[in-house]
Formats: structure tokens, C-alpha cells, sequence
């Protein structure tokens, strides 16, 4: 009897192939401590993200940083993308009038030249163009508890010209995405509550947040059951996931103001 093989659709279409990996793989994840660690990296990897951010407005309250990653080695564009963050630069972005009457279960997504005469020269210039970021795509959807607003940025390719070539077209991928990141916080409420810290390892976390409530290293290291010299390395390799390199940029990162 001949041997047989697949002849599943899926497995025709190896273009196809990082999506439905990545859905193995993050499901897997969903409400795990790990499950940013793997999705920033598809992200970088297949959709040529080079930062990401991810915003939550939830239900009266104020607007919070959930997530922020650079991949750039470079320490001017990193610098220039705390600034976004820390300094509120971010508010100016013409999409976030929307965040406050999106519609429960709609995604919405646009680019960089969607936004057009919206967003203010100098704005562009400065959190673009001296970046070097060529384009920016955003996902806005609504859940039950809140709107999430995704901003992924490229200095490497255009995003659209992704979509029905080397990967699905945009509105499934924008879905996916959604609903990953939807469910992964519906599953871990307690990821909610971390925001920008919540990709971290627990030992990086616990650094950053004995740091945050005034520690020394030696405080830290003690209610850990760890030498002061591990709490060292562990609060640069959480800087440096986070982007950022001082104790007041931490402060600046988690509470929206400088220490």
C-alpha cells in the first residue's frame, strides 16, 4: 500500500506556515508568563516588527501602558521611544479619539499612510522619521473589560505588503492577534494589573517591583533569599528587555512620571 501523505490545504500553502505555528504555540501560552516573551518574538521575526506597544483603556479608567518593546541595539531610537512612552507623546496619535467609542467585538486597523494630514508634521518627524520607522501599523479592538490598543512599528518593511503574500490577509492577522491578546488577559487577570512588567521572568519582575517600592538592591536580595549581586544582574536584563537603563525610567515607564 503506498504511503501517504497530506494533502491538507494548510500544509500546500507554506506561506501559510508561521501563522498556524504561531497559533500552536501561543495557545499553548495563553495566560502563561511566558506567552509575550513568544508572541514579541513571531512579531519581529515574521511581521519585521522592530516596537511594539500595547495600550489599555479600560472601563473608567485612565489609559495604561500594558506592554513596550524595542528591538533596536541603537540607544538614540530606543531613547526616542521611552520618550513616546514616558512623556505621554503617544496622546498626540490621531487614532486614540477612537479608543473611547469603539464598539464591543470590532477590530479596526490602520497604517502609517492611513493617518495621513491627521498627525502633525513635527510629530511624524520626530517619532518616525528620526527612528528610522518606514511604517506603523495599529490594531484597536474592544473587550468586555476595556479597549487594547496595539501599535506595531517597522524600520525594515511595509507592513501591507505582507498581507496575502507571506502571510494571510491583514484582517486575519489583526483577528488572531486580537483575540490572542484578548483572551491571553481575560485567562490572567493578574497580567492586567503588572502592564509593561508582565513579560518579564518572575525574578526580573519581583527586582522591578521591590524597586518601584523604594528597596535597595540589598532589601530586595533578602526578602528574595538571593545574593545583592543577583539582583543586579537580574535588574539589567529586565532593563534592557524593557529598553530602558535608570531606576527613573523605570518609574517613569510603570507610573507615567519621572522619580
Amino acid at each position: 500500500m503506498p504511503s501517504q501523505t497530506s494533502s491538507c490545504a494548510l500544509g500546500r500553502q507554506p506561506l501559510a506556515d508561521p501563522l498556524f505555528l504561531t497559533q500552536l504555540a501561543l495557545l499553548e501560552s495563553l495566560g502563561e508568563g511566558d506567552f509575550f516573551e513568544k508572541l514579541l518574538g513571531w512579531m519581529h521575526e515574521v511581521l519585521q516588527t522592530d516596537q511594539c506597544m500595547l495600550f489599555f483603556l479600560g472601563n473608567d479608567q485612565p489609559l495604561s501602558t500594558l506592554l513596550y518593546k524595542d528591538f533596536s541595539a541603537d540607544a538614540r531610537a530606543r531613547q526616542l521611544a521611552f520618550e513616546y512612552i514616558s512623556e505621554g507623546r503617544y496622546r498626540h496619535d490621531p487614532n486614540f479619539a477612537r479608543l473611547v467609542g469603539s464598539e464591543e467585538g470590532r477590530i479596526e486597523t490602520w497604517c502609517l499612510d492611513d493617518l495621513g494630514p491627521s498627525m502633525p508634521r513635527e510629530y511624524r518627524k520626530r517619532f518616525f522619521e528620526a527612528p528610522g520607522f518606514v511604517d506603523k501599523w495599529s490594531i484597536l479592538f474592544r473587550a468586555r473589560n476595556g479597549c487594547f490598543y496595539l501599535n506595531l512599528y517597522s524600520r525594515r518593511q511595509i507592513f501591507r505588503d505582507l498581507f496575502g503574500t507571506s502571510l494571510p490577509d491583514e484582517n486575519t492577522v489583526a483577528r488572531l492577534l486580537a483575540v490572542l491578546i484578548g483572551k491571553h488577559y481575560q485567562i490572567s487577570q493578574v497580567q492586567l494589573s503588572q502592564g509593561p512588567l508582565a513579560f518579564l521572568s518572575e525574578r526580573e519582575r519581583q527586582v522591578c517591583e521591590g524597586t518601584l517600592a523604594g528597596k535597595k538592591a540589598e532589601a530586595i536580595a533578602h526578602e528574595l533569599g538571593v545574593a545583592a549581586s543577583s539582583i543586579v544582574t537580574y535588574r539589567k536584563r529586565a532593563y534592557d528587555k524593557l529598553g530602558i537603563n535608570s531606576r527613573a525610567q523605570l518609574f517613569a515607564l510603570c507610573h507615567g512620571k519621572g522619580d
